[in-house]
């Protein structure tokens, strides 16, 4: 590689830059307009144009060309750095983006630092180490770059910042070398090329696969409550059913609706509809454990699926709930109350379909006893009399009646 002529191999590398950058910067403006996407193509289409400026010019023209040549690389590692950022949402730092290829331009005014090996490579090195440096902390010690989806560019920024680090090394070492330039600098040229367009397609990696996790996350998830959808209700409460069965636990399903939904939208707009929905969620939220299932399937209807908990640990739950959304801060003309069927698996069904069709039939056991109160679905009135014994009778019971 260090027999191969310089010019040659920065004609040869030029169209290639050009190319990929010019596709991920389309991609970036047809797309979502992704910033990530935009300013890593705009750093590729840097390098092929410093690779295009740098080819060696004769006489006066010289320093003009490394000046710009080093200035741009130095610009797109820049751009590299942001991109990252943009990736977590941080904003653009623009001093911090001029300061690298101004500090640059300001050396090659000095006599004799172009000329000088020795200098050119160290104050390059140093950097782009630090642009470098600063996409590393931003891809691995920011809490949100600690992610799966940033080991491959982190691994391929760490080996650049290796490989230019080595590159100084050896400089230091073998000081200075005869002519305008060093023998390493073609490979210094191709892995650059290498190192811009293989950072370039992890970080589109990067961004394909958030992309791909946000839709499927819109796909399962209740755009208004952030809660689950009936799409994840069945995919996810079907797993979690099969597994608490096979592992012999017991399993509760809560069927929530709340009262008088429609005569608040009639009265009061949909905007405050919307408004009591998120409010209702946000007691959910609170009022359930880490590992339940909370999902909203439709209209004011929302469904909790809690394992390893019993009828007594539901009716209590239940009961969590409708404090909850008494005190809920979201108040229209009275306080918020919501009707609650339950039922418990495996006795009263080993199904979803099942489940939830019986915890319908109780919650609306519930609007027809008055609103406000959880009904406990069971399947014969013995096994409601029993129920009601194991709840401990007298006030207790009177407060959660149970429906055969």
């Amino acid at each position: 590689m260090g027999h191969l002529d310089a010019r040659t191999l920065l004609i040869a590398e030029i169209p290639v830059l050009l190319l990929v950058g010019g596709l991920i910067l389309a991609a970036a403006l047809l797309g979502r307009r992704d910033r990530t996407l935009g300013w890593t193509g705009v750093s590729l289409l840097l390098v092929g144009l410093g690779f295009l400026l740098g080819v060696d010019a004769p006489g006066s023209a010289w320093q003009q060309s490394v000046t710009r040549f080093g200035a741009l690389l130095i610009l797109a590692h820049a751009c590299i750095w942001t991109g990252v950022r943009a990736f977590s949402g941080k904003p653009v730092r623009w001093l911090w983006i001029a300061v690298g290829p101004l500090a640059w331009c300001a050396a090659c005014q000095w006599p004799g630092f172009v000329l000088s090996g020795v200098a050119r490579v160290i104050t390059y090195g140093l950097l782009v180490l630090a642009y470098t440096g600063a996409t590393l902390w931003e891809l691995g010690v920011e809490p949100r770059g600690k992610t799966r989806l940033a080991v491959l560019p982190f691994g391929i920024l760490l080996l650049h910042g290796l490989l230019t680090f080595m590159r100084m090394l050896v400089t230091i070492l073998l000081g200075p070398e005869p002519g305008r330039l060093r023998f390493d600098f073609p490979m210094a040229v191709f892995e650059g090329m290498l190192f811009f367009i293989g950072v370039a397609f992890a970080i589109l990696m990067m961004v394909g696969a958030r992309a791909e996790r946000r839709y499927r996350h819109a796909a399962l998830h209740d755009a208004l409550t952030g809660l689950a959808n009936r799409r994840a209700l069945f995919e996810q409460g079907g797993d979690l059913l099969r597994d608490v069965l096979a592992q012999r636990r017991p399993l509760v399903l809560l069927m929530c609706d709340l009262d008088r939904f429609k005569r608040i939208n009639d009265e009061h707009g949909h905007e405050t509809g919307d408004r009591v929905l998120a409010a209702f969620a946000g007691v959910l939220r609170r009022a359930v454990r880490t590992g339940d299932l909370c999902a909203r399937i439709g209209g004011e209807e929302f469904v909790v699926l809690a394992p390893n908990m019993d009828a007594e640990g539901a009716l209590g739950l239940a009961e969590r709930i409708r404090d909850q959304l008494r005190q809920c801060e979201c108040r229209v003309c009275e306080p918020l109350s919501a009707s609650i069927g339950i039922v418990c698996a495996p006795q009263d069904g080993d199904d979803l379909g099942i489940l939830l069709a019986r915890a319908d039939q109780a919650m609306y056991r519930a609007k027809d006893a008055g609103r406000d109160c959880a009904r406990l679905w069971a399947g014969s009135a013995e096994d409601a009399t029993l129920a009601a014994v194991a709840r401990g009778g007298g006030r207790c019971a009177s407060q959660h009646p149970v429906d055969a």
